[in-house]
């Protein structure tokens, strides 16, 4: 059990790695200007950084828990999940929001979320 939980605790990291890089890519391919889409490449990972930063992180002094927690990692991953389908990325879409759902199920059966 111990090495699922680890194994849990590294894909917690990768999908949170990589749900910012996919908002800075999804902005930088958003139909629109140039400058518009330089803007939101930028500004998107640095809201759920911020986000992620105040309310999820373990450290921090407002941290949520609890359905609380629960809730906002599922509106950010889910986010991040209609922003793949919204690049025509379906494969990767399920894939990740697949990914989530594993993540977030085994967190809250060892309670480490």
């Amino acid at each position: 059990m111990t090495i699922i939980k680890i194994a849990n605790f590294g894909l917690a990291f990768l999908l949170e790695m990589g749900a910012l890089v996919i908002l800075g890519y999804w902005g930088f391919h958003l139909q629109a200007d140039r400058i518009v889409r330089i803007v939101v490449a930028i500004l998107a990972p640095l809201v759920m950084s911020v986000v992620w930063g105040i309310w999820c992180a373990p450290t921090s002094s407002y941290r949520l828990d609890g359905i609380q927690l629960l809730l906002i990692k599922c509106l950010i991953f889910g986010s991040v999940t209609c922003c793949l389908f919204n690049m025509k990325q379906t494969t990767f879409a399920v894939g990740f929001g697949l990914l989530v759902m594993l993540h977030l199920g085994l967190s809250l059966y060892f309670k480490t979320l």
